[in-house]
């Protein structure tokens, strides 16, 4: 009797447990809260697209949209526009750099090392005043657009808060892009201030995307840009963004190719600026291309370094887009186009690359 008594009761403890168990299974999963973005002193600190977001576009845009999206606003600066002396100019550390690929290439990752070569040197340590020297041009013979390293340079298309916008990119990794941090991220401190429906069209031509479409899951840009934006002004406005996907079974680097990096180097350089300009002189239908050099830092900057300023006269549209060091031969990104002040339309100007920026930028787009 007591035994069956005993088989009782423990059937009954084995029925709660079980009745407790599918009750806990049924409730919902509590959403996982996003990663909490603070702003630090210095911006060292990087923040990436959260997984749950719909970043990555769910199918190609059409050419109608792609023509139909507004050229991202040139961001404007703040305060005195100028030469300004910057304590954290200077590297912080020795100048590196790694190399990029031609397309097809089957191995991904260049390693970095310290360098000293043809555009390491000074170009013009004096700099220049406004506006500084440089020359504009459009690519217009078609086969240049998918010849690298021109093959590298594209648009990006992409939603911010439901309007549909146009950056420009460049590749730099077997799987990666660098571009703008304002071009990734609204800059305003909020999880809905990702971009969204995010795809990139290497070698545009008015319409035309002879190298396929991209679409980018995963973006990243500095906690501070993040947090803070243009308020915190554009030291930090940096942006970059992962593709996983495959075209003909390669990745967007292999069909390509891919840029290199260069950073701590000397600001006093000749650099090459690419884009896709939108707005009005500008159609955003070609590639256009200032050939410039260094002519003072910018004064919107707040914990430094300062972003570098050149003469170019390139409008809405080209934000995001590279500044090549040694076009043709080293291939280095050395910045990406960034702001400029309206009262002075003839220049544009571009975030200094240090160590920092190797870490959070350069470094995140060669491991993806």
């Amino acid at each position: 009797m007591q035994s069956k008594q005993v088989k009782l009761f423990s059937s009954v403890i084995l029925i709660v447990m079980l009745a407790v168990a599918l009750s806990l299974a049924a409730k919902p999963a509590a959403a996982s809260a996003p990663a909490a973005a603070v702003a630090q002193s210095g911006g060292e600190t990087a923040i990436t697209s959260p997984e749950n977001l719909a970043v990555a576009a769910p199918r190609p845009w059409t050419a109608a949209e792609m023509k139909a999206a507004k050229p991202y606003p040139m961001p404007e600066g703040k305060g005195s526009a100028g030469l300004v002396s910057d304590v954290t100019a200077g590297p912080t550390g020795p100048a590196g750099s790694a190399k990029g690929a031609r397309p097809n290439a089957k191995s991904g990752v260049a390693s970095t090392e310290a360098t000293v070569d043809d555009v390491a040197a000074a170009i013009n340590p004096a700099g220049y005043s406004y506006p500084g020297p440089f020359t504009r041009f459009h690519v217009g013979d078609i086969a240049a657009y998918t010849t690298y390293p021109l093959s590298t340079v594209g648009k990006l298309f992409f939603k911010q808060y439901g309007v549909s916008y146009v950056c420009s990119a460049s590749v730099i990794a077997l799987r990666a892009i660098v571009t703008a941090g304002h071009c990734v991220h609204k800059g305003n401190n909020l999880v809905t201030g990702w971009s969204t429906n995010v795809v990139f069209v290497p070698a545009y031509r008015n319409g035309a995307a002879p190298l396929g479409q991209w679409s980018v899951p995963s973006l990243r840009t500095y906690t501070d840009w993040y947090a803070n934006g243009s308020a915190g002004d554009f030291d930090h406005d940096w942006g970059a963004g992962a593709i996983t996907s495959t075209i003909g079974g390669l990745y967007i680097g292999q069909k390509v190719g891919y840029l290199g990096y260069a950073y701590n180097y000397g600001r006093a350089q000749n650099w090459w600026l690419l884009g896709y300009p939108q707005a009005a002189p500008f159609t955003g239908a070609t590639m256009q291309v200032c050939n410039t050099s260094y002519a003072y830092d910018s004064a919107a900057y707040s914990g430094g370094p300062a972003p570098m300023s050149v003469g170019c006269d390139q409008t809405g549209g080209t934000s995001g887009g590279p500044w090549i060091l040694g076009f043709g031969s080293s291939n280095y990104v050395n910045s990406v186009n960034s702001h400029r002040y309206t009262v002075r339309p003839l220049e544009l100007s571009g975030p200094y690359a240090n160590a920092d920026t190797y870490t959070i930028i350069f470094s995140w787009a060669r491991t993806r």
